[in-house]
């Protein structure tokens, strides 16, 4: 496996850099940032740290399209997502590397028990009940940003999703229309 690291980022929050500073103390694979049209834009430097950008708001589907088909330019086989808002324990990523390389798809799931506004729980637990219904598969957090996917598949696939939907999407094609094998791994709920 040839995992990279993606992150899209739109006006993200001040402690941005410490989760770029805290992922690099647990993993030396490289980081792709992608900055979905920030104002300011993003500017940072960091070691073994790609920074693409869209010159205006995109969404995120547009964003993780574009880092997707760059990383795999770049050779490699697979990426992982978190979002930049720190909602993601980067303590996690291992978990998802060291699941088996030839899953297609590795999302994250949350346990919901905690402070979770009720309309957050509500449209989650919504989501993933129609998704599991379409994919055939149970899934128990669809909404969750926090994901392995192998590039290969995700590269293959044309998706018309630019927003928050993409990820929706993605399930939908990969798991569900084309039967690509699926993991969900237990993740901190923040």
């Amino acid at each position: 496996m040839n995992p990279t690291i993606i992150i899209p980022a739109y006006n993200p929050p001040v402690y941005f850099i410490k989760l770029l500073e805290d992922i690099r103390g647990i993993t030396s694979i490289p980081i792709v940032v992608i900055d979905d049209g920030s104002n300011p834009i993003i500017k940072i430097k960091h070691d073994n740290l790609t920074l693409l950008q869209n010159n205006e708001n995109k969404g995120k589907g547009y964003s993780l399209k574009k880092a997707f088909d760059y990383a795999y330019k770049m050779d490699f086989t697979h990426a992982v997502t978190l979002d930049a808002d720190f909602q993601h324990d980067p303590n996690s990523l291992n978990n998802f590397l060291e699941i088996n390389e030839d899953i297609s798809v590795v999302i994250g799931k949350r346990n919901f028990n905690h402070n979770m506004p009720l309309h957050r729980k509500f449209s989650n637990s919504t989501t993933s009940f129609i998704l599991s219904c379409i994919c055939r598969k149970m899934i128990y957090d669809s909404q969750c940003g926090f994901r392995r996917y192998d590039l290969y598949h995700v590269c293959s696939e044309k998706f018309t999703e630019n927003g928050f939907q993409f990820e929706s999407e993605v399930l939908i094609r990969l798991v569900g229309k084309n039967n690509c094998s699926l993991h969900q791994i237990e993740i901190q709920t923040i």
